[in-house]
């Protein structure tokens, strides 16, 4: 009786699935000329200029990624920092090969380096954060968690939020719920279907799968409630296919990932040139929980510290902090698009002095 349960409540969530991507591909096509017009202009680099605070979040920034990079001693030449029309750019590049070259060599020892980057990054990023005019974005926080977040505005300005990883509680979408305007829109996403999807029904759209690098059946931890833990395969949807046909936004406002392991996948469709990047869709504010690796030749440790590096380099998001709750919750804010710029960090530089 059990196993045929258990049959139902797969077909019941795998026919949901096929539904939903059924309704998402049919109308995506509509917006093909509009995703072609994204994609031709995304390499164009916002004007941060257009207002004094813009001006000083921008020079800001450039200071805290200078810190950051000095105290993770990331020395690598990149060739993101020089003018290509500087008459010795072949020169450069030729510098910039030999240095990684030099760099892979070095990096043998990944699991003390590894160690080394998750037990000093909070520090590292409350130093640069208050050594630079950065102090000035402080965010709120999200009662009894470590969640961090910033309000938009104007106040009315409609968000959207989408949580990965429910775990059987929504005091976060409720919380968040009382914060935004009203036709704010919430998605989330969890693969335990029964303990999820009616307490989610009053609080947005609901997906009762889990959400990883590609779609298929994978192994996963479920949470079922704080004490009720399980590990299962489970269906697993792409996360460029769960962002670009299903929550179809080109402005996610708010992602909260904290579906276990899945955030090493995570990261580099968040990347700079990442699938969400190749799409048109900018992520303004990211909390996003990293589970540690425990053992010693895991590969999501060289994983997580490449990233991070790369994060800092790509001049796309500034880490504003890190709680180190044996995992790491991590607060990321989107500094290099200018629509995030606009609704949520201008407005921390305002009434002070120009910095330019």
């Amino acid at each position: 009786m059990t196993f045929q349960i258990r049959r139902y409540r797969t077909s019941i969530t795998l026919c949901c699935l096929v539904v939903i991507l059924f309704f998402a591909n049919v109308s995506i096509h509509s917006k093909n000329q509009t995703d072609l017009e994204k994609l031709q202009n995304k390499h164009v680099e916002p004007d941060f200029s257009i207002t004094k605070e813009l001006r000083m979040l921008r020079l800001a920034f450039l200071k805290w990624r200078a810190c950051m990079r000095e105290l993770l001693q990331d020395n690598n030449i990149s060739l993101d920092d020089m003018d290509p029309e500087d008459p010795q750019y072949s020169y450069l590049q030729w510098l910039v090969s030999e240095a990684e070259k030099k760099n892979k060599e070095e990096e043998s020892n990944t699991g003390e380096l590894f160690d080394s980057l998750w037990h000093k990054l909070g520090s590292y990023t409350d130093k640069c954060r208050s050594s630079t005019d950065l102090w000035h974005m402080e965010p709120e926080i999200v009662s009894g968690t470590a969640l961090k977040f910033f309000t938009p505005n104007p106040t009315d300005t409609s968000a959207t939020f989408v949580r990965v990883g429910i775990g059987a509680n929504v005091s976060i979408e409720q919380y968040f719920k009382k914060k935004l305007s009203a036709d704010s829109e919430f998605f989330g996403a969890d693969p335990a279907f029964m303990e999820n999807s009616q307490i989610y029904s009053s609080i947005g759209t609901f997906f009762p799968f889990a959400v990883g690098n590609e779609t298929g059946l994978k192994q996963a931890t479920l949470k079922f409630s704080v004490e009720r833990m399980s590990s299962k395969f489970v269906n697993h949807i792409g996360i460029d296919i769960f962002f670009k046909n299903l929550i179809r936004k080109d402005i996610i406002d708010y992602l909260i990932f904290e579906g276990d392991g899945g955030e090493y996948d995570m990261m580099s469709h968040l990347a700079r040139n990442g699938t969400l990047e190749q799409a048109g869709i900018s992520v303004c504010q990211i909390n996003i929980e990293y589970h540690l690796p425990k053992e010693m030749n895991d590969p999501r440790k060289e994983i997580f510290r490449q990233h991070i590096l790369q994060f800092i380099r790509d001049k796309k998001y500034t880490l504003h902090s890190v709680t180190n709750m044996g995992n790491l919750r991590v607060f990321w804010v989107n500094t290099s698009s200018l629509e995030c710029a606009r609704r949520y960090l201008e407005k921390t530089f305002l009434n002070d002095i120009d910095l330019v």
